[in-house]
């Protein structure tokens, strides 16, 4: 920072130094006065009128510090634009440069800020927790993450001496009628005090309150998104007191949210607000909601403003562990053992910060965005380096100009300031630039996520959020990369650079060194995690889900949401099943339970009677299928059996009579005994009666994701729980899924309906790693780009540096290959410098990236050779250039050069 600017943030000093000498001057004057002989009060008296009143000065002053920083201010911007235009392919590189990283960086900030930082459109964000269950509780539960139950949000609400208002909320999807066909929408589940603790008014009509949410079923209401109302209603007033077949029972429209509230979910954005009251409506078949012990709702409080967190956490403890107490006495408390127990009655509540609401995407999306965050950063921190190595490029090449202007007397700070105007004018010029494309790379980016959920949650819209972001990213790239000329300016003697032979100067080259080393260094960085990620993805790809995905269509029906009775619904399912399994568009079919490859499944813990009792140290992924599901998948059963008739449950029977299960199972809980016969079943308390017989087994496969592999049980599938078909097309998997949807419209018109293929599923299963891939290698090609500029530009700027030394040295009998390898070699201390510093840097920052790779690791030989080798082969190439260009010098000419 030049003396002048450094003092104009100093302005307290300045300000007492200016008080300090006007007092003086006055005390002065008074004295000399008093010794003509005038008494004090008459001395005083002339002074002021002479000097003046101290104030007014002081304002006179000031004014002429800002007007003259202000004038000398834009004087240096002036003269920088002018300097730029004369320089069009200077200023068009710099600017690309810097355009490039704060462009990049701009449009993953905007992600980063959208999933991660964006506090709810709510009253006091800052005031809402997350209330979430640490320990092991007892009981089921359905969901993702931070599941608690419904009478324990109740509950909580009583204890208003830590909270001004609890909620609970789950995300579901329900099916809507509204122009005769079914139409799937997602929704959310919540209690009364939703909106009023959230401090959430309607648009119009009203917003659900805590009358809604007494008695079960009996508040058939439902509020709209106001999104949605403008979308499917023209916001229609009218509206209100419409009623809307949501999973074909009647809800009146009581009200529509207030605009810009999209729930407090940024991944599941809801179209309508349920009341808890009426989830047997949105979840078909659902009865359980005041079930002490199945967890399915998110709980959030809002703390009272005079509560700390940590008070209202500590203060809770005591009434959780009566909470407990009272639910071990509870009818219906199963039998768990010793040292279940003891971990049960050990359990807490704790409170965790939640300004951005719950969301399952942000937890997902977190760790990938802060990734790509990090390599823009790198990005654009390169982007500083070549510029700032262009700009002393530029420096040197005015040496003679600021020498002149020293030796006229300009301050070297005076000089500095005009290089730092230089930069900044650029950054800022760039900042604009990479604005105006950001939108551009925010829509890129938002190609790579889920499209159902990109579509909702996420926006490239600029706002001021980002424009602030962007300005303090110009101003910090605009400072960075003018540091180093702006430091270097006027180091040496004026004798030295007035006497410099020709327009070259020597200045500058070792720092320039030190610039690209690190830009090398960076690159590195960059491109190696990109070849990571490349790896990651293409290791996913080919190590697959473990079967055949080539012509396999998944459907999806739910006649529960179309108000069929189980019974009803089991009928029509297998009907449907038979006449999709006899069209001759489909080779094999299979049902099962929970659908493949979307991140959940059903889970439970087991007992087995093997050699001895044991239970499951962790959940068992678990499904139901029909036979002929293994073989439509083509998994092959490396011992036993299919399922058949037989194996199937008899009316009334709750246990399953045959499971089978797959390698990983029988390597970790029955090890080397034979597994056909083992007895097991689900649940791991002492009650638990293995007496599910093992009839096969299975090849190890992905249930949840490509990445996921664990230890899992199938049992023979009961109509009423066929939600979803596998069906293997003979042919192209589109006429199949246009037979499978005409079949379907012939048994129930309104049946909603959803296809999908397998390979379409993987792909959206590999979305984030498909996004890291993508991105990294972008930004390590343009990483790559920006070193071997930097790379060319020293290079050359040696060559015209020792373009004498090189002519004396052609004269006196050296060859053109050892002036090759003099200038090369400079090349390669800086290429084998920028190694050496970047691979300890990937080791260490390894650990940030490591859970998402699959297959490598960050110090993996096999992903940082090639790294390397492109690397140093591509700065090679660029260094060969102008060593080349050396090698061919004509002797004459050069020893002429002046």
């Amino acid at each position: 920072m030049t003396p002048r600017l450094l003092n104009w943030f100093r302005r307290g000093r300045l300000e007492t130094d200016l008080e300090r000498e006007l007092r003086y001057h006055r005390d002065r004057r008074i004295a000399d006065f008093i010794a003509a002989g005038l008494p004090e009060r008459e001395a005083q008296r002339r002074a002021a009128l002479e000097i003046g009143g101290i104030p007014q000065i002081q304002e006179e002053v000031r004014d002429v510090w800002l007007t003259r920083w202000l004038r000398d201010l834009l004087y240096d911007l002036r003269f920088s634009a002018r300097s730029y235009l004369r320089t069009p392919a200077f200023s068009v590189t710099a600017v690309l440069s810097f355009a490039l990283g704060i462009g990049a960086t701009t449009a993953i900030y905007s992600l980063v800020d959208q999933v991660i930082f964006h506090s709810l459109p709510v009253r006091e964000p800052q005031r809402l927790v997350l209330i979430d269950w640490k320990g092991d509780p007892v009981g089921g539960g359905f969901g993702t993450w931070n599941l608690m139950s419904y009478p324990l949000c109740r509950e909580l609400q009583t204890q208003d001496r830590f909270f001004e208002g609890v909620l609970c909320r789950a995300a579901t999807t329900v099916n809507v009628t509204t122009a005769g066909e079914p139409r799937p929408v997602a929704a959310e589940i919540v209690s009364g005090a939703y909106f009023s603790v959230l401090g959430v008014g309607p648009s119009l009509g009203r917003v659900l309150g805590t009358g809604d949410d007494e008695t079960p079923g009996a508040s058939p209401v439902v509020v709209l998104n106001h999104d949605y109302w403008q979308e499917h209603f023209a916001g229609d007033p009218a509206v209100i007191g419409r009623r809307l077949l949501v999973n074909q029972h009647s809800l009146t429209v009581v009200g529509v949210a207030a605009p810009g509230f999209r729930g407090i979910d940024v991944g599941e954005v809801p179209e309508l607000w349920i009341p808890a009251s009426m989830s047997a409506v949105a979840i078909p078949g659902f009865d359980d909601m005041l079930n002490h012990r199945l967890r399915w709702m998110q709980i959030l409080g809002r703390l009272r403003a005079d509560v700390t967190l940590q008070q209202a956490q500590a203060g809770l403890l005591p009434w959780f562990k009566s909470v407990l107490e009272e639910d071990s006495r509870r009818p219906g408390f199963p039998p768990i053992t010793p040292a279940r127990r003891r971990r049960f009655f050990a359990s807490s509540l704790t409170l965790t910060p939640a300004p951005q609401g719950h969301s399952v995407f942000r937890r997902t999306l977190s760790e990938p965005l802060w990734v790509l965050f990090a390599a823009t950063t790198l990005l654009l921190f390169l982007a500083c380096l070549n510029v700032a190595g262009l700009l002393l490029a530029r420096g040197s090449a005015r040496a003679r100009e600021i020498s002149t202007r020293l030796a006229l007397g300009a301050s070297r700070g005076r000089v500095g300031r005009q290089l730092f105007a230089d930069s900044l004018m650029l950054a800022v010029f760039s900042g604009a630039l990479g604005v105006a494309l950001a939108p551009l790379a925010m829509r890129a980016l938002i190609a790579f996520l889920p499209r159902e959920v990109a579509a909702n949650a996420l926006t490239p819209a600029v706002n001021w959020r980002l424009l602030l972001f962007a300005a303090l990213v110009s101003l910090a790239s605009g400072l960075l990369s003018g540091l180093a000329p702006a430091l270097h300016a006027g180091r040496k003697s004026l004798v030295a650079d007035l006497g410099q032979r020709g327009n070259i100067a020597a200045g500058g080259v070792q720092l320039r060194k030190i610039l690209v080393i690190a830009q090398i260094a960076f690159s590195m960085v960059l491109v190696i995690g990109a070849m990571l990620f490349v790896r990651t993805l293409n290791g996913l790809l080919a190590k697959g889900p473990g079967f055949h995905t080539a012509n396999l269509v998944s459907c999806r029906l739910e006649p529960r949401s179309n108000g069929y009775s189980p019974a009803d619904a089991g009928r029509l399912l297998r009907r449907i099943y038979d006449q999709i399994q006899a069209s001759p568009a489909v080779q094999s079919m299979a049902a099962v339970r929970f659908v493949f490859l979307t991140g959940g499944s059903w889970n439970n813990a087991m007992t087995i009677q093997a050699n001895e009792r044991i239970t499951s140290e962790e959940d068992v992924q678990l499904n139901a299928v029909t036979p002929g599901f293994f073989s439509a998948f083509g998994l092959r059963l490396v011992a036993g059996r299919d399922f058949q008739p037989g194996d199937f449950r008899a009316p009334g029977e709750e246990t399953y009579r045959s499971a089978i299960v797959n390698e990983a199972f029988v390597k970790r809980y029955i090890k080397d005994r034979n597994p056909l016969g083992v007895r097991v079943c689900l649940g791991a308390g002492p009650d638990a009666r293995p007496e599910t017989k093992i009839i096969g087994v299975v090849e190890n496969f992905n249930y949840r994701s490509l990445r996921d592999e664990a230890e899992q049980a199938f049992f023979p599938i009961s109509d009423p729980d066929m939600g979803w078909f596998y069906v293997r097309a003979r042919g192209a998997p589109e006429e199949t899924a246009r037979a499978i949807r005409g079949i379907v419209r012939n048994a129930d018109p309104a049946l909603p309906i959803t296809l999908r293929t397998v390979d379409d599923q993987v792909s959206r299963s590999l979305s984030t790693e498909r996004m890291l891939a993508a991105l990294s290698t972008a930004f390590g090609t343009l990483a790559l780009f920006l070193s071997l500029v930097g790379l060319y530009g020293v290079m050359s700027f040696v060559v015209t540096r020792r373009t004498r030394e090189i002519g004396i040295r052609i004269a006196l009998g050296a060859t053109g290959r050892s002036a090759l390898w003099l200038i090369l070699r400079e090349a390669v201390f800086m290429i084998a410098a920028g190694a050496a510093f970047a691979i300890p840097c990937v080791a260490a920052l390894g650990h940030l990236v490591e859970s998402q790779l699959f297959g490598v690791t960050p110090t993996t030989p096999s992903a940082i050779a090639p790294a390397i080798l492109l690397l140093a082969a591509a700065s090679i190439t660029a260094a060969y250039i102008p060593a080349w260009r050396a090698a061919r010098l004509n002797p004459t000419a050069a020893l002429r050069l002046d």
